[in-house]
């Protein structure tokens, strides 16, 4: 299920033990290949966060080897520390795979204008990656969870393939939020960045806030060769379930007093 449900996938979500009910705050994804290309949407924030920063210049790239996700700071609105720190923990978690930062890819939500603690966040990169498994998918869904009340999963299969997909929401700041999205199929990452930004288009609300990110990875795990048609299909329909349950979870809408300002950066 999730986002291991493509085969080449491990994954885990863990607790760095800061949070008020000490629950999961931490993910990771890893791809095993033996392809590893990737595609992402970003948000279209004129001020987006760092990690948003840093994991456009790894797709630029077309690989990715792992996901970090971590749900307990936005790392929004930090400047140039914030990338700083960014980077350092995509080194880090790129040292413990024994593989190259640049191709770890970074998610952050929750609260804007606070930086990770560093030392926190490496220690539950290295549980989650000493944890990861092929069974870790809903574990790792369940870690990036802010406001939402449950984890949000799908996957599909059709062809040979199947496609997996993890996302969080219902923030009304954040509207489509982040999303990681995995297949077994062997795609290169012109195929992976042209799919991601089709299916996102079609079934996911427009990505505004400044963590918002949709990532697709491709292991090329799979025996089946289907055309990219079909998989298509396959993505949209795992991004238009996760969108249902995104919409399914979400608060109900507050409305401000006349005159109030909105406070849509508080959060991400």
């Amino acid at each position: 299920m999730s986002v291991t449900a493509p085969q080449g996938f491990r994954a885990a979500g863990v607790t760095t033990g800061t949070g008020e009910d000490h629950a999961r705050d931490v993910a990771v994804v890893v791809n095993d290949g033996p392809s590893r290309a990737a595609g992402a949407v970003f948000t279209d924030h004129p001020d987006p966060a760092a990690p948003v920063l840093w994991t456009r210049q790894v797709v630029s790239g077309g690989r990715v080897r792992a996901v970090v996700l971590n749900a307990g700071s936005a790392n929004a609105a930090t400047g140039p520390l914030g990338f700083q720190t960014a980077h350092a923990e995509a080194e880090h978690t790129a040292e413990l795979l024994a593989d190259s930062a640049a191709e770890i890819a970074l998610c952050s939500a929750g609260e804007v204008g606070a930086v990770p603690p560093a030392a926190t966040l490496n220690s539950a990169v290295a549980d989650a990656l000493a944890q990861a498994a092929r069974g870790g998918g809903l574990s790792a869904a369940d870690a990036i969870r802010t406001d939402d009340t449950v984890a949000k999963f799908a996957f599909r299969r059709g062809g040979g393939v199947t496609v997996g997909g993890m996302a969080k929401g219902p923030d009304a700041s954040v509207d489509s939020a982040l999303c990681v999205l995995t297949t077994d199929a062997a795609l290169s990452p012109e195929q992976c960045q042209r799919l991601v930004g089709d299916a996102a288009a079609s079934a996911l609300a427009p990505l505004t806030g400044t963590n918002d990110t949709v990532l697709l990875l491709a292991s090329g795990a799979a025996p089946a060769t289907p055309d990219e048609s079909e998989i298509a299909l396959l993505l949209t329909g795992v991004c238009e379930e996760l969108a249902a349950q995104i919409a399914a979870d979400a608060p109900a809408p507050v409305t401000a007093e006349p005159g109030a300002p909105e406070d849509r950066q508080a959060h991400q």
